[in-house]
């Protein structure tokens, strides 16, 4: 179920620092009929990007919530694309000691920077606010919609409930 929370936005300037810092070190990701993105995973749980993202989830979640493993940052031109899919099947096939978790995105463009690019869960397009915090369930099908103009920038990540991994699964996010 899609979450959005906007007790802490990324400003313009961190939004603009991220998509500078990463500009150069996205790669393609071409897999025929899924998915046409660029992105790159920021493994360096040093890397201030993941100290910025670990503040987003805490003030707006809270101090029990944490981020996991990677913050993946995706660039979307003309032509990319992401078809519907599920993210928590996959990430278990990769791993199969992860918690249960779920997922967080951050839009790091403006709106007018790009034409297409819908973000979608369960078939709806969510209402588009760069720098704001949202949440997706393990299970939701989701993708974003082919770019038709400009870039489109975001960041993804997973978070998972440190202290009761089954509130989750009950309901409370």
């Amino acid at each position: 179920m899609l979450k959005l929370f906007d007790n802490f936005l990324l400003s313009d300037k961190l939004c603009q620092d991220i998509v500078l810092e990463y500009q150069d070190k996205v790669k393609v990701i071409d897999l025929k009929g899924l998915r046409h993105q660029k992105n790159y995973h920021e493994y360096d749980t040093s890397h201030w990007i993941h100290s910025l993202v670990k503040k987003i989830i805490t003030d707006n979640l809270g101090n029990n919530f944490k981020l996991y493993q990677r913050v993946t940052i995706l660039r979307y031109d003309i032509g990319d694309f992401f078809n519907e899919h599920q993210d928590g099947p996959g990430n278990y096939n990769l791993n199969k000691n992860l918690p249960y978790h779920f997922y967080g995105g951050i839009e790091l463009s403006n709106k007018n920077d790009f034409d297409g690019g819908e973000y979608f869960i369960e078939g709806k397009d969510i209402q588009f606010k760069k720098g704001r915090l949202f949440t997706h369930d393990f299970y939701d099908t989701h993708g974003i919609r082919t770019v038709t103009r400009g870039t489109r920038w975001s960041i993804h990540f997973l978070i998972y409930l440190e202290d009761n991994k089954n509130k989750i699964h009950n309901g409370i996010i």
